[in-house]
């Protein structure tokens, strides 16, 4: 059997009822004693790294989480990470290019009910995240809902639904069906063109990150201060959700951002463009607003979610 590590951070998955409400309370023992099935997949050993509510992670957790597989990474075959829905998308997302070099798979999972609460989903999506990792191949992805799906492409779309992530921009990895992790081809000739991060003999952490980082929603009637007033408290990197397929208001509008666009560029601020819509990404380089965005610096963000926008600039700031 494959030998696996659960990487316990609390989340709804472990979460208990209490006087202030629901907050984590099993630790990655108690996690799979609730699911005894899981230890007819694979043997399995737990690590409490934590016990928060994924509203309060942050990216200093990420770098836990990441040495932690680091330091174990030698003694197990793959590793699952229980974690709070909330802020997973942006945790999986870091965790695909914090983990170069990665050759063993490491599976994000948590669940919209708490594993104490009848009827909850956490059951399945650790059957799903157990499998995967027994599987072996190698990446970070997120297991929900019988689904796997690639780190970076990850976004929550719903708040209770048990479907609740999706993959944006990028098909499906795999479908657990009737306990068969059966992998999707489309996802195979998606990676011809979008493949891992390198792939060598051994791991690299990527770890220095400048989190001097914030996210815009553009909205119409949006101020030039506004702007000027983020770059002046200090970011360094710039999320900016456009319009459409990604567009600035410029000398046509009486809500022209460039001048605000130039004096953050012109303080060092990197700024990178994503868009507002779900699905397709920014084609910035369709209309004359984006293209006049691109001509004064702006950065398109393709295909890519926020999310993965976020943790791909903290990294590249901190590198720098």
């Amino acid at each position: 059997m494959k030998k696996i590590l659960l990487i316990a951070t609390g989340g709804t998955i472990a979460s208990v009822q209490t006087e202030k409400g629901m907050m984590p309370g099993l630790d990655g023992e108690g996690l799979i004693e609730h699911v005894p099935a899981l230890r007819e997949i694979c043997h399995i050993d737990t690590l409490e790294l934590m016990k928060l509510d994924s509203t309060n992670i942050q990216p200093e957790h990420w770098v836990k989480m990441a040495r932690t597989v680091e330091d174990q990474y030698d003694k197990y075959d793959g590793f699952v990470i229980s974690h709070g829905t909330d802020t997973m998308a942006f945790t999986s997302s870091a965790l695909y290019y914090m983990l170069e070099n990665l050759n063993k798979p490491v599976i994000i999972t948590g669940s919209q009910l708490s594993l104490t609460e009848e009827g909850s989903d956490a059951p399945d999506n650790l059957i799903t995240a157990f499998t995967a990792a027994a599987k072996g191949r190698p990446g970070v992805y997120l297991a929900f809902y019988g689904r796997l799906i690639q780190g970076n492409t990850v976004k929550k779309l719903h708040t209770e639904a048990f479907y609740a992530f999706k993959s944006i921009n990028a098909p499906e990895v795999a479908e657990l069906k009737d306990g068969v992790l059966k992998f999707n081809p489309e996802y195979d000739k998606y990676l011809e063109e979008n493949p891992h991060p390198s792939t060598g003999d051994k791991l690299r952490i990527r770890d220095k990150m400048d989190t001097r980082v914030v996210v815009v929603d553009l909205v119409p009637g949006y101020k030039n201060e506004y702007i000027r007033a983020l770059v002046d408290a200090g970011c360094r990197g710039m999320v900016l959700n456009l319009f459409g397929s990604g567009g600035i208001p410029g000398v046509e509008s009486p809500g022209n951002l460039l001048p605000a666009i130039d004096y953050a560029i012109s303080k060092g601020v990197k700024i990178v463009g994503a868009t507002q819509c779900i699905n397709d990404g920014v084609h910035m380089d369709r209309y004359e607003v984006g293209i006049t965005a691109l001509k004064h610096g702006v950065i398109s963000g393709g295909m890519l979610t926020s999310e993965a926008m976020v943790a791909r600039l903290m990294l590249e700031l901190g590198e720098k």
